[in-house]
């Protein structure tokens, strides 16, 4: 198989916490892309997808690869455990993936650069899908996969131009099957008599089920749209509120944050309340991405500090910015929220390599918030570089130097969501500098027994205090003081008391 232009094809042997940050793919420079490298970027890509005839899914979190044939007719059934002594492994998620990657690729390789053959392979495979009995998950119910597939029927049903008719025909029944067959009966014992929704009724793998099945049954004309739109502004709304929970305000991290506001903001792109909404979410929007700005390493904008459940595998905030500067700061000498000049900064600076292809896209068709002109832009329409004072964001202290590679980022743990799926790591310390986190935990749980699970899970796992050789097992961290001690010098002073019982 030649070799994957796709960092997130990657095979480590075992976990590396760096293959990331040192991969040869990426070129050590900050200088912000223009159009014609996006273009480059999206070529290769689309040059390489079309010469696959299996999908390699590689599941990082196991160490293994799974080859499935393209197109993919049928909703794979046999497949191995995955785990020791576990009867299922939820291997969907990371086929949808990496389906997604590739159909959004060759859709913006036809639409962007005229490339027929990509399209045709798009619409071969997206008819394929009405071949599926069912678009649920592993265990027959609505989940992630399901939404992943409502979200690209969704984006690529939109537009019919080019289209083969007896394709689009195929597709569309999918889609219509997908909302009338497994979306709907879901929806009515899974949201329909919900109400006076928690954190946890907001996260992100029913949400996201939900989100895109709303955005899909809009693109269907589905008469179940309007319920499942209501539902969805319902949720976010709660989002909203609580994210703004002084005593823990909700976040699951950086990266789920992030898979959750994918859907959440292509939904809302194309809401018909857009623009009320867009109003009435401003303040959390640039809550959220001072979070995502912030927690990046000095010279690598592409990577969060792996604080909790974090993956770079998982670059969905990257999209979610790109729409968010869209809406509130396309142009940065105007934009009312410093946050929105400093991400127009940060957003060509991210590798163009490390584009997800709904990146990739976005900012081709957005040139003013995305910077694809930047050979006759000026200074001042580049935004602002982001400040190097401290910052509090939802889970985190991030104290930090400048934004060169030179630099250095220290990252204190102050993540008070009781998301399960999250760490127990107040006053969890991570430092960034020279394009690595060298004091660093891994960010996410390995899932397969062995040494690794014991480097990603438990005890020894994090730096974060342990006294009397008590670990935390409560997030009950409290900020007691944060002080400027002179320029380049901070004081960080944490309770952590209420950590361990």
């Amino acid at each position: 198989m030649a070799h994957s232009p796709l960092l997130n094809t990657l095979f480590a042997l075992g976990y590396d916490s760096s293959i990331y940050e040192l991969s040869p793919q990426v070129p050590p420079t900050t200088e912000p892309w223009v159009k014609s490298d996006l273009l480059a970027v999206l070529a290769q890509r689309a040059a390489w997808q079309k010469r696959q005839r299996e999908l390699h899914v590689y599941y990082y979190r196991i160490n293994q690869t799974i080859a499935y044939p393209l197109p993919v007719c049928t909703r794979p059934a046999s497949l191995p455990a995955g785990i020791p002594k576990r009867s299922w492994y939820p291997w969907l998620i990371w086929l949808l993936w990496t389906l997604e990657e590739r159909w959004r690729t060759l859709h913006a390789a036809w639409r962007m650069l005229d490339d027929e053959e990509a399209g045709l392979l798009l619409q071969q495979e997206l008819a394929a899908l009405n071949q599926w009995q069912s678009f649920t998950n592993w265990n027959n119910e609505v989940g992630l996969p399901t939404g992943h597939l409502a979200a690209c029927l969704a984006y690529f049903l939109r537009d019919d131009a080019g289209w083969m008719a007896t394709h689009y025909a195929a597709a569309r029944a999918a889609a219509e099957r997908l909302v009338v067959q497994d979306l709907w009966p879901w929806f009515q014992t899974a949201w329909a008599q919900k109400s006076d929704l928690s954190p946890h009724d907001i996260h992100n793998i029913p949400v996201i089920a939900l989100v895109r099945g709303a955005q899909l049954a809009r693109a269907v004309n589905s008469p179940h749209a309007d319920v499942l739109e209501a539902k969805a502004t319902e949720t976010l709304r709660a989002w909203w509120r609580y994210r703004f929970d002084a005593a823990a305000p909700h976040t699951e991290g950086v990266s789920y944050d992030g898979y959750l506001m994918d859907s959440f903001t292509e939904w809302l792109d194309g809401a018909p309340d857009r623009t009320a909404l867009l109003a009435e979410g401003r303040a959390a929007f640039a809550d959220l991405a001072r979070q995502w700005v912030y927690s990046t390493l000095p010279g690598r904008f592409d990577l969060h500090a792996p604080l909790s459940d974090v993956e770079p595998e998982m670059p969905f905030w990257m999209n979610c910015l790109l729409r968010m500067v869209q809406w509130y700061g396309v142009d940065a000498r105007t934009a009312t929220d410093d946050i929105w000049a400093e991400s127009r900064w940060l957003l060509p600076r991210i590798p163009a390599v490390r584009l997800p292809a709904a990146a990739l896209t976005l900012a081709l068709t957005n040139a003013a918030s995305a910077h694809t002109s930047i050979e006759a832009s000026t200074d001042a329409d580049l935004g602002a570089p982001p400040s190097i004072a401290p910052q509090t964001v939802a889970n985190a202290i991030t104290l930090r130097s400048g934004w060169t590679s030179a630099d250095l980022l220290a990252l204190v743990g102050l993540s008070r969501s009781e998301m399960s799926h999250l760490h127990n790591d107040g006053g969890h310390l991570i430092l960034g500098w020279q394009r690595r986190f060298w004091i660093t935990d891994p960010g996410y749980q390995q899932y397969r027994p062995g040494a690794e699970r014991d480097f990603t899970i438990g005890m020894a796992a994090h730096n974060a205090p342990v006294i009397g050789e008590i670990f935390q097992s409560r997030r009950g961290v409290q900020l007691l003081d944060l002080t400027t001690v002179a320029p380049g010098r901070y004081r960080v002073a944490l309770d952590l008391t209420r950590c361990y019982e």
